[in-house]
């Protein structure tokens, strides 16, 4: 993994460019003369899926790297492509094709994902996430057309609801169990063993892909999320108090450690009050 994690932290999707004008058949004619020109079956399985296909191989790649100038598809021959799919009577086969070969890459990383080491997992899963986003953020605007025509007409849904649901369902619950385990532990035993930025960040959007995770595991989303758990009563105060004080000697105990071993700023300086 080449890239900090800090540098995916602030990817966004940029859109699109890979395959030349010249290659793509709908190039150059107006959209809705395109929608108007026939495509048999045959066109669709051998031309334009075949393309569409290239494209979002492109993005499922995740952020390009740092001296990657531009957007990693053209969008525009794209989203015409599709767009005249879903005008020639392709919608269904087109939503099909999309979502069965996006599942294939998502098992892929499924598998690289649960034969992770614990303790690189939280890490792993960090790029994992983002990178997932990211491809999402640039494949979805290409099938705007499928998700108004179809997905949103015929399957009451939408297509950022489906692929992330997808994803949820193949990558993330084969793992979320020993994932949150190992949140919670890392937290408990070795706090700042991952970077705090990390950690926030793989719970954060953990919740964003599927709220459901924080109602599963109130106590370890509480932490990050506001609003995971009930108001707190009066006769509670008492308890989060003791856990309060119970973290902060966790803190302060992780910090003379790191000290005695050279990891961290020396804290000689500080006195007692």
């Amino acid at each position: 993994m080449g890239t900090t994690m800090e540098e995916i932290a602030g990817d966004s999707a940029q859109g699109a460019k890979s395959p030349s004008p010249s290659s793509n058949p709908a190039d150059g004619i107006p959209r809705r003369l395109l929608a108007l020109t026939n495509m048999t079956s045959e066109d669709y399985c051998n031309t334009y899926w075949p393309q569409l296909r290239a494209a979002i191989d492109k993005l499922l790649e995740g952020p390009p790297p740092p001296h990657h100038l531009g957007p990693v598809i053209e969008f525009e021959p794209m989203y015409s492509a599709a767009y005249k799919c879903v005008c020639q009577q392709h919608s269904e086969a087109l939503y099909n094709d999309l979502m069965s070969h996006i599942e294939r890459h998502f098992f892929r990383v499924a598998i690289q994902l649960q034969n992770e080491n614990e303790s690189q997992l939280i890490d792993h899963c960090f790029y994992v996430i983002h990178r997932a986003m990211y491809s999402l953020d640039g494949i979805i605007p290409v099938f705007t057309y499928l998700n108004k025509v179809y997905v949103s007409t015929k399957l009451s849904s939408n297509l950022r609801t489906e692929l992330q649901s997808l994803f949820c369902r193949t990558v993330i619950d084969p793992i979320i169990d020993k994932l949150v385990a190992i949140v919670k532990q890392t937290n408990e035993t070795k706090p700042f063993s991952v970077a705090p930025q990390v950690m926030a960040s793989v719970i954060k959007n953990l919740h964003k892909l599927n709220p459901n995770y924080s109602q599963k595991y109130p106590q370890v989303f509480a932490g990050y999320i506001p609003g995971v758990l009930p108001a707190m009563r009066e006769h509670e105060l008492s308890s989060y108090i003791d856990e309060t004080r119970e973290l902060q000697a966790t803190l302060r105990q992780f910090w003379i450690t790191s000290n005695a071993q050279g990891r961290k700023r020396c804290l000689d300086e500080e006195t007692p009050s």
